[in-house]
């Protein structure tokens, strides 16, 4: 039994660290894109890059590891089927669940590394990616400006952007608006603008406007007014609220400790007590899901028999689909107190645990 466990093993390992690595790669794909951004206009260099795509990794992988789970059970228990050897081993007369005894076991270490990196490193990488963030962007607002929103630049110029480009960081259809103590606020249109990349004074930052109109209020009513119209303009945008601030930790990430003290310092029933508990109960409950996925998958493996791994792969992924979308949506509902928070987020491991059971025991006996 020792040299048939260790030999489902090997076959478990090559196509987990291959989900892994896929599926970290994907969710990390969006992330890099936009951070190739910061280099190509000059905010970044390739080493801030890395360093930040690193910080990236453990929330990401806190996420991936519950996939690659399953989808590891499913190619390797799919791979063995496809071959007769499940159904050689069966007739031997060892139990399905004698069987699966390997990859449960190292689901399990799978969920304890999953625990570690969730209480452990993914508050530091969610910290550190932040604070370097916020550095590399500080005195940089075309990388943070939000369009069809209210930007505040500073406590005297609030940004309206109808639109950014994306390659060139450039500002279409800009409205500012300029106020100063004991004056009518002045506005201030442009066609397009951009933020002056040269400009190194730690006090402000330059944003040059082109064909633009300014319109000066003489009076609180603005039917009288001064309107002038320009080809291009330079504002001088000071910097006091773009000062790099100490990052504030939000809930998710926090280790287990600090949410336990959260927990008892808010007032019951709020959104932000409830936010604690979920995402106390999250530091578990996510990394058990790395157990539960190979416990739901190796049955689902068995079923298909012979009829190709595409029906194996399907199956993880809507189990996959199904898992967090279920997770998503009970979150929600735990948060504003709908539900508890800790059932918000164990309901979905307690239902796929059922499914897996009834499946385990109906393959079993077949």
């Amino acid at each position: 039994m020792k040299i048939l466990q260790f030999y489902i093993l090997k076959e478990f390992i090559p196509p987990y660290l291959g989900s892994t690595a896929f599926f970290t790669m994907l969710l990390l794909l969006e992330r890099v894109m936009s951070f190739v951004g910061l280099v190509a206009r000059g905010y970044a260099t390739v080493i801030d890059l890395i360093v930040l795509v690193f910080y990236s990794i453990p929330p990401t992988m806190a996420l991936t590891m519950p996939m690659s789970s399953i989808m590891g059970a499913l190619i390797s228990v799919g791979r063995l089927s496809n071959d007769g050897e499940i159904t050689a081993m069966r007739a031997n007369g060892i139990r399905l669940s004698s069987i699966f005894l390997s990859l449960y076991m190292i689901g399990a270490v799978i969920g304890g590394v999953s625990f570690y990196m969730t209480d452990r490193l993914v508050p530091i990488g969610n910290i550190k990616f932040r604070t370097l963030f916020q550095r590399l962007t500080i005195a940089r607002p075309d990388v943070q400006i939000e369009v069809h929103s209210i930007n505040e630049l500073s406590a005297q110029y609030t940004l309206l952007v109808d639109v950014v480009d994306e390659k060139t960081g450039d500002l279409l259809d800009v409205t500012i608006f300029e106020s100063k103590e004991d004056k009518y606020v002045k506005t201030i249109t442009a066609q397009k603008g951009w933020f002056l990349t040269d400009n190194e004074s730690d006090e402000y930052i330059t944003l040059r406007l082109l064909r633009g109109t300014i319109i000066d209020p003489k009076d609180k009513t603005g039917k009288q007014f001064n309107s002038t119209l320009f080809e291009e303009l330079d504002l001088n945008i000071p910097l006091e609220k773009k000062e790099l601030q100490n990052i504030v930790k939000k809930p998710r990430d926090m280790s287990m400790k600090e949410l336990k003290a959260g927990i008892e310092q808010e007032e019951k029933g709020t959104r932000l007590h409830n936010t604690y508990i979920l995402e106390y109960h999250k530091k578990v409950a996510i990394p058990f899901a790395c157990l539960l996925f190979v416990f739901l998958g190796t049955p689902f493996a068995v079923t298909r028999g012979r009829s190709g791994k595409g029906l194996g792969l399907g199956v993880g992924v809507l189990i996959i689909f199904l898992y967090y979308l279920a997770l998503l949506s009970l979150e929600r509902r735990g948060k504003s107190g709908a539900i508890h928070p800790a059932m918000a987020v164990w309901l979905p491991n307690i239902l796929f645990s059922i499914v897996g059971t009834i499946n385990l025991i109906k393959r079993g006996r077949m």
